[in-house]
């Protein structure tokens, strides 16, 4: 181990590891050596950094999977509740339940109907503008499925956490720079963002980035991630035809209001801004 590598480095190789593993057993001792620490030590470290156990995040990781899978009506919910770690679809469907708010079964049909009908009411969403600053951001890329740019975000916000990054004022932002019904999937460009201080310098997988300021049309969507494309096609299909407006030549952002380590997904706030001339 070099001496460079610091505490940052070494958990968020350990959040990747669990990331990249999530189908395995996973035991201490392997865990702990992936950052070179003391299995003794090690859960103590790990909780300390990031407010969490590793069984909390392996648990949050394979749910969050497990929501994506949903979203395909082919997968079997059975497979999906063992691909997730659990013996049965009983203890899986209580699991799911306390952090999306509803079964499985139903968590897929619902997010179906509100794609289907919701989507083309006028009152589902009320739409504010604002004026947004320049933003100087520390910025991780990602190409490919937007589903999957959770990952981007959880080494960015490993990162953050163990460096101290993380403050009252920081603003956590995904820019998504592609029409998915438009461009091939693998080449899907999107980036995972957090607000920093003047003092900050860029390192290691951290890029500088800015966010674009100027106007946006606001809204505030409520609930799992996966239920955020409803908010683009109210915004497009039935808000944007009939406001007036016209859209600025810069991609939609999404501003994360809470954190999905402390509220559970169907609580999640996510403000979706498009860009608007003005």
């Amino acid at each position: 181990m070099k001496r460079s590598d610091n505490y940052s480095d070494r958990i968020q190789r350990v959040v990747e590891y669990l990331g990249e593993h999530l189908d395995e057993t996973l035991d201490l001792e392997s865990i702990a050596r992936v950052a070179h620490f003391s299995p003794y030590h090690f859960h103590r470290i790990y909780r300390g950094l990031l407010g969490e156990t590793v069984s909390d995040t392996v648990r949050r990781l394979r749910l969050q999977r497990s929501a994506i899978d949903l979203l395909d009506p082919n997968r079997n919910i059975d497979r999906i509740a063992r691909r997730a770690g659990y013996a049965s679809q009983a203890a899986f469907t209580r699991a799911f339940h306390a952090v999306y708010g509803e079964a499985p079964a139903r968590y897929r049909g619902a997010l179906r109907t509100a794609q289907l009908e919701q989507a083309s009411n006028p009152e589902m969403y009320r739409v504010e503008h604002v004026v947004l600053p320049k933003l100087r951001v520390a910025a991780i890329h990602h190409r490919g499925d937007y589903r999957l740019t959770s990952r981007a975000f959880e080494r960015l916000m490993t990162v953050a956490a163990t460096t101290g990054l993380l403050r009252q004022t920081t603003r956590t932002i995904g820019i998504y720079r592609d029409d998915p019904a438009s461009v091939p999937q693998d080449e899907l460009r999107s980036t995972a963002c957090i607000t920093v201080p003047d003092e900050w310098a860029p390192s290691g997988e951290l890029v500088e980035a800015y966010v674009e300021g100027g106007r946006y049309a606001r809204i505030i969507h409520t609930g799992p991630y996966p239920e955020l494309r409803t908010a683009y096609d109210w915004l497009y299909q039935t808000w944007l035809p009939r406001s007036g407006q016209e859209p600025r030549d810069l991609p939609c952002l999404e501003e994360y209001l809470n954190d999905p380590r402390e509220v559970s997904a169907k609580d999640l706030e996510t403000a979706v801004m498009m860009p608007v001339q003005g």
